[in-house]
């Protein structure tokens, strides 16, 4: 299975912080890839104003390529501590998406006990919807992940680390294929 991965946000922008593992969502998620080994890596150009302008660049380089799927790379946080549960965004006209999505969720409940927030999925039918434009313009299907809530210290505990959400995401692209 040929998968591409994004890291979300940038450089200059970096997401969320977790103060669980010390890292924002960009330094996390790059430490990820790195446990992966060798994959297929994208990243946002942060001299790009726009985050639809952003998106849409990024996206043009995926589809260069025959991918069979791409994730973007990503995990939760809010103001309240007590938000937990994995997400999975998905464009909602894209049934193999909504599949993988579901299967991705699945995963991480069973490795981790973290629990699914609204079954686990989210589908994105606005372009006002956050994350919208990442899985509408990409060829490929796509999901966003958002697998715990770096927020949350009992979702990172059941994380573990950068090297254990590697080793999800490895064990969930195992039965994609």
């Amino acid at each position: 299975m040929r998968v591409a991965f994004v890291i979300g946000h940038h450089q200059n922008s970096k997401g969320a912080l977790s103060k669980y593992f010390g890292l924002r969502e960009w330094d996390f998620y790059n430490e990820v890839v790195e446990s992966l080994g060798d994959v297929c890596i994208f990243y946002h150009d942060e001299n790009i104003g726009g985050y639809t302008s952003r998106i849409k660049k990024t996206a043009s380089k995926i589809n260069k390529y025959p991918f069979d799927l791409v994730i973007e790379l990503h995990f939760n946080s809010a103001v309240h501590h007590s938000a937990n549960g994995c997400e999975t965004l998905y464009y909602y006209r894209s049934n193999n998406s909504r599949d993988y999505a579901k299967l991705f969720s699945d995963v991480v409940s069973a490795e981790t006990g973290i629990k699914s927030r609204n079954s686990g999925l989210k589908a994105l039918t606005n372009r006002n919807d956050r994350g919208f434009a990442s899985v509408y313009y990409t060829k490929a299907p796509t999901i966003l992940i958002e697998p715990f809530f770096g927020s949350n210290e009992d979702d990172c505990k059941k994380i573990q680390s950068p090297e254990n959400m590697a080793r999800i995401i490895e064990k969930f692209i195992s039965l994609c294929i």
